[in-house]
């Protein structure tokens, strides 16, 4: 599963190279923004409430939500301290323009780290919802790191500079995708902490940074964002039905039926070591406990 989170991960970090190809002045995908960011809010309002908080819940019923609120309080502080970093304007006649693109880069990387822990968050839980995730990161990261690309050229870089540059940062996202590794290996009992930071992660930039924006860019088209928001939606409930599916008939039952059998062979067996008298306080605390 490792291997599968990082190939995500390396996936999400090569999106920040597409600037170089569409690039123009306008720093953006024309006529694709609109279609784009609805449909990361559909992908990720469906992986959270569909499968990240249920999940989390089903782990850690007590603590579980704790666990979603810490994330969407977590994304809100982050957000909130790299805010003047991800903009996409700047001044050329500010003196400072490439000290402000270095922060861009700074910004940008922290926030790809909260992009690993989201993915490894996602494939923790099942390989099919750590796709859907990744896809949903992706479309956020599109437009985001073109334009980011273009602040990097009009600050004075290269178009190979600002290439390099945006790499690195974008590779950041490994470094979020190892330390939540570490974490499920030593803390294995603790995987809610995990789903539920990265429901609160993902529930915060759908409701607070992404529906907002579209409401203030796209607020004459609001019927196809919101029909776009609902595909996206829909494309995550049919491809979590048909997984849940898959893994029920071709694993799920089947392991979970070898595994009683096992449990009850293991029972009789102990049952037949045992002396009348142990039998008999066996008995006791099974009425007992039922």
């Amino acid at each position: 599963m490792i291997l599968y989170t990082f190939a995500a991960a390396a996936v999400v970090a090569l999106v920040s190279i597409v600037g170089i190809f569409l690039f123009r002045d306008k720093g953006h995908v024309t006529g694709t923004h609109r279609f784009i960011l609805p449909l990361a809010v559909g992908i990720f309002l469906g992986i959270v409430f569909l499968e990240l908080i249920p999940e989390t819940l089903t782990l850690s019923p007590e603590y579980g939500m704790l666990a979603v609120l810490f994330g969407f309080l977590g994304f809100y502080l982050l957000s909130h301290t790299l805010a003047t970093y991800h903009h996409h304007h700047h001044d050329h006649g500010d003196g400072c323009i490439d000290g402000r693109a270095r922060m861009l880069l700074l910004g940008d990387a922290v926030h790809n780290i909260a992009d690993g822990i989201v993915i490894a968050g996602a494939f923790a839980i099942d390989p099919v919802v750590g796709i859907v995730t990744t896809l949903g990161v992706i479309l956020h990261e599109l437009p985001q790191e073109i334009a980011e690309f273009g602040v990097l050229v009009q600050s004075g870089y290269s178009r190979q500079q600002a290439l390099l540059r945006n790499l690195l940062s974008a590779s950041s996202v490994f470094l979020g995708v190892l330390v939540m590794a570490i974490f499920a290996e030593v803390a294995e009992g603790y995987i809610w902490i995990i789903t539920g930071i990265a429901a609160g992660n993902l529930l915060y930039l759908a409701t607070s940074d992404f529906i907002p924006e579209l409401l203030e860019t796209h607020h004459h088209h609001f019927k196809t964002t919101f029909l776009t928001t609902l595909a996206g939606v829909l494309l995550i409930y049919a491809s979590l039905t048909i997984a849940h599916e898959l893994m029920a008939d071709g694993h799920g039952h089947g392991h979970g039926h070898e595994h009683d059998e096992a449990m009850h062979e293991d029972e009789e067996y102990h049952l037949n070591e045992m002396t009348e008298e142990e039998l008999h306080d066996y008995y006791h605390e099974h009425r007992l406990a039922h």
